[in-house]
């Protein structure tokens, strides 16, 4: 192997060179004449760094905005894509894409076990509901066949039934209400509606 390679004399490291002091840069704040020993940056997106001293950095990150000339609806795709820490997303859910999934089957289905599912004719799967689920229909008045638009307009109408503005300030409906609120608010954290 030959050690004098031209391919090689821009990644070895120099011994001679290796002992060289940082340049000072002086702080980048008007008027100031004093290290900037702290790097900030320079614009948004940039890689460019400004230097400034303690007391100047310290200004210059409260003073600092990031969102500055951002639109709301910018700022908002921001803080949703944070969430996840900037990186892409999928839906998850357990057979999420099974009904109306293309038959490009890698193997052979000579009795066509697999075919009605590829094909979009898998049956509804019931929903089946919980005890907590059953009592809180219950109190809506709906069976467990109910869909999450039935309960959202049930519950409207018991609202609407049970206020006591509807009654005239009559407060014996009032823990009627009570039951219909939580009924709705236990299906909706359940995940039924």
């Amino acid at each position: 192997m030959n050690l004098k390679s031209k391919y090689f004399d821009s990644i070895r490291i120099s011994k001679k060179g290796g002992n060289e002091v940082e340049a000072q840069v002086t702080c980048d704040w008007p008027d100031c004449s004093e290290v900037g020993s702290y790097p900030a940056p320079a614009a948004e997106g940039s890689s460019d760094k400004r230097y400034f001293c303690l007391t100047h950095i310290k200004s210059y990150n409260q003073s600092f905005n990031f969102f500055e000339g951002m639109s709301e609806a910018d700022i908002a795709a921001f803080q949703r894509s944070a969430r996840t820490g900037h990186r892409p997303t999928w839906t998850m859910g357990a057979n999420r894409n099974t009904p109306g999934q293309s038959g490009n089957w890698q193997w052979q289905d000579p009795h066509d076990l697999v075919s009605e599912v590829a094909e979009g004719k898998a049956p509804a799967l019931a929903k089946r509901a919980s005890s907590g689920q059953k009592r809180a229909l219950e109190v809506l008045e709906l069976d467990e066949t109910a869909t999450a638009e039935d309960v959202k307009t049930r519950y409207k109408a018991r609202i609407k039934k049970f206020h006591p503005d509807a009654n005239s300030g009559d407060r014996s409906y009032e823990e009627k209400l009570n039951k219909v609120i939580q009924a709705y608010n236990y299906l909706k954290a359940s995940g039924f509606c």
